[in-house]
């Protein structure tokens, strides 16, 4: 553990993540704790209003959502399953599939507390990065839409006909 002398830090990327299938099926039994880093931005959709002048007068916002790139370490407990289930972390879910981030600080973007907690919703576009000295890391990119009845991350996925 780090200790800090004089100015007090926000340090190191805490928390788990657990992965889920589209049906609502964890990836592994138990959630992944070597969570390396996270990236994430605050984002939304903005039009800006102008008057016949040029001059902007009101901005229109809305969609405001987080976009977080993840990366972790494959990892499971030891134990008879360990290797089996560290393999099963090492997939990535399949597109409309989402991550359960928990344990993680609570920080504050864009007016919601907490919001690295959660689900978010994975839309493709993880990578799996294998070398032969070192481990194995993957990095997934995942949305969290955090306006007012905005879609959760573990929302039902329906087959359209």
């Amino acid at each position: 553990m780090a200790t800090s002398k004089g100015s007090v830090l926000v340090y190191g990327a805490h928390g788990d993540i657990t992965l889920y299938t589209t049906a609502g099926a964890a990836l592994t039994t138990g959630a992944i704790t070597t969570i390396e880093s996270y990236d994430i931005t605050h984002e939304g959709d903005v039009e800006q209003i102008k008057n016949g002048a040029g001059v902007v007068v009101a901005q229109v916002s809305e969609n405001e959502r987080l976009s977080m790139s993840v990366t972790f370490i494959p990892s499971a407990a030891s134990g008879a399953t360990g290797d089996a289930q560290s393999k099963l972390a090492a997939s990535l879910p399949a597109v409309n599939g989402w991550a359960t981030i928990a344990n993680a600080k609570a920080i504050t973007f864009g007016g919601a507390t907490g919001t690295i907690n959660g689900d978010w919703v994975y839309a493709g576009g993880g990578s799996v990065k294998f070398t032969n000295s070192g481990k194995v890391m993957i990095t997934l990119p995942l949305t969290k839409y955090i306006g007012t009845g905005a879609m959760a991350g573990n929302a039902t996925v329906t087959t359209l006909a």
